[in-house]
């Protein structure tokens, strides 16, 4: 009776894919190629071989928690949104392998997928990119290259306001400390350090706004003195304590995560504020809750905080490799570890290459010529340096063909809402990015495969 049940629901389930054949390929190509979310069973401890295998919070299989995050980023949804779809959505149930009647909250979808870890998922996008090459869709002989960023969830940088979030989380950490570990002494100073942030933001010269940041400097520095006497009296409590709740593990944590920023935070608004002191870039806190954020300079554009990566795409538009570096390194760094991936996990070695003048060096072209590639093209040579090609016209032709990677990131970044990323941590931006990469990637092949199948 419950398999009758189960057939009739899944008859009258069945979902209409005319709105998004998208999806629709993406399911095919996941179901012909099992051993690409077989990649993530070293993620889960207790998983096996099978992607129907439970794995994860309430029953949750590696196939599921694969094709929710592909989902999830294919539609561009928060994780309650995934959540709603997962309940009531013929696509997303049909799509997500889901039985009848099972659904998953917010938290559980969070939780398992957050532990695809970014290694996994590089091989992942590299298993993606060689099926796409084995249909056909590209062959990776001709390939550009360009990098963009991608920015971290942050407000913009100012010292006050570095100030403000280190005197506000200090106050609310040390008031969970005194209600869970029964101490008192400790005083609120959120209501002076906002006084002084707003008379700071709406005081115009330096000079002036000099005995403001002192003033908030010297409240910073109490809450940091705060925090290490909170410190101290939890550390020891809980040599008293043995069995501490975790809560109190919980705060003791963010206490003693959070003084180092604090104490770097006052140290670089010093300098600045009060020495004009040009401090290095390097030395530099942007965020406190996001502290592997990096500062993006590229030409005279606008100031970018997030971080840089270096995309390669083919004819078709597949992505084959996205380098993810720290810093703000120059361009002309990124182009023989692209060829280098190029070789190592496609075993491709590209016939035409066109990438912008921001990676022209003669060690690049030089380095490009003893691997054998025929046309290489920067968008803007240096000196004396020419690009290498068969003829003019083939130099110009590339140029152009060059430039659609610009409309290509584009696609990438506002198709799938990845100018931005919302996931928290150096380790989680990795995955977010990947996870974007190897969606885009599906995309590519569902339209290649819709394309070859309306011509025939």
């Amino acid at each position: 009776m419950k398999i009758l049940k189960r057939q009739c629901c899944l008859d009258f389930e069945l979902p209409s894919w005319e709105r998004d054949p998208e999806l629709l390929i993406m399911d095919q190509i996941l179901d012909q190629n099992p051993h690409i979310l077989l990649l993530a069973v070293p993620c889960f401890p207790n998983a096996r071989d099978e992607v129907q295998a439970p794995v994860g919070r309430d029953g949750m299989t590696l196939e599921q928690v694969v094709r929710c995050a592909l989902y999830h980023r294919h539609k561009r949804l928060t994780f309650r949104e995934l959540s709603n779809h997962t309940e009531d959505s013929k696509k997303c149930r049909s799509f997500t392998k889901m039985e009848y009647g099972q659904y998953f909250s917010h938290q559980a979808l969070q939780e398992n997928i957050s532990r695809i870890s970014s290694e996994v998922l590089e091989k992942m996008h590299i298993a993606i990119a060689q099926c796409a090459i084995d249909l056909g869709v590209d062959d990776g002989k001709r390939v550009r290259t360009d990098s963009t960023t991608i920015k971290t969830n942050i407000h913009h940088p100012t010292n006050a306001a570095l100030l403000w979030d280190c005197i506000r989380v200090s106050c609310r950490l040390l008031k969970r400390a005194a209600a869970v570990f029964e101490v008192s002494g400790f005083r609120d100073y959120q209501s002076s350090g906002k006084k002084l942030l707003f008379k700071i933001v709406n005081t115009k010269g330096k000079e002036k706004r000099r005995p403001l940041f002192n003033k908030m400097l010297q409240i910073q520095r109490r809450c940091e003195r705060q925090v290490e006497r909170a410190i101290e009296q939890v550390s020891v409590d809980s040599v008293q304590d043995s069995r501490q709740g975790e809560e109190r593990q919980g705060i003791l944590q963010e206490l003693t995560a959070l003084l180092p920023k604090m104490q770097r935070v006052r140290d670089v608004a010093y300098r600045r504020e009060i020495q004009d002191e040009d401090v290095p870039v390097e030395e530099k806190v942007f965020s406190i809750f996001e502290d592997h954020t990096d500062c993006i300079v590229k030409g005279g554009r606008e100031t970018v905080f997030g971080h840089k990566i270096n995309v390669t795409s083919g004819k078709s538009n597949l992505i084959f490799d996205c380098i993810q570096q720290r810093g703000n390194p120059s361009d002309v760094n990124s182009f023989p570890k692209t060829l280098d991936n190029l070789s190592v996990n496609f075993e491709i070695t590209p016939h035409d290459i066109a990438t912008d003048g921001g990676y022209a060096s003669r060690s690049n072209l030089l380095d490009a010529q003893g691997r054998g590639i025929a046309n290489i093209v920067f968008h803007k040579v240096k000196g004396a340096m020419q690009n290498v090609t068969s003829s003019k016209k083939m130099e110009t032709m590339l140029k152009k063909w060059r430039s659609g990677i610009e409309a290509l990131i584009s696609n990438f970044k506002r198709g799938l809402n990845a100018s931005v990323c919302t996931w928290k941590g150096w380790e989680r931006f990795k995955c977010f990015v990947l996870w974007n990469i190897i969606t885009f990637n599906l995309r590519v092949i569902a339209n290649w495969v819709i394309a070859k199948l309306a011509t025939t």
